[in-house]
């Protein structure tokens, strides 16, 4: 990939358009695949009344047991998923989990707009 050319442009999100549930898996995973199997994982949770035991783990498993073990471990790495009593679940993690970085990224406005440039990414 390399440097940005002239021709290329970064895209800038400004409000995430959310149009459908799906769409929020755009922002955590990189390929139509780990979309697929996220959205494959989550679905079978929901439908299920929202557990699944972790002993059918394969009902879940889109194409092959590495995608799925990468994108589960994902799911639950970022709190959308949890694994409770031997049985996948929705979670409310990742809610709590955004409004934890806004507020880091607040702070760290803040103390710029106050002059800090002590802080370093």
């Amino acid at each position: 990939m390399g440097t940005l050319g002239e021709n290329q442009k970064i895209r800038l999100v400004r409000r995430p358009s959310l149009l459908a549930p799906r769409y929020l898996l755009r922002y955590l995973f990189f390929t139509e695949k780990q979309i697929e199997q996220a959205s494959r994982i989550l679905n079978e949770i929901i439908q299920s009344d929202g557990a699944i035991p972790d002993w059918e783990w394969e009902r879940l498993m889109l194409s092959s047991r590495g995608l799925y073990v990468k994108v589960r471990r994902k799911l639950i790495d970022v709190g959308l998923v949890e694994k409770r009593n031997n049985e996948f679940r929705l979670s409310k993690d990742f809610s709590k989990s955004l409004e934890k970085m806004a507020g880091y990224w607040t702070n760290i406005v803040e103390e710029f707009s106050m002059g800090d440039r002590s802080m370093l990414f």
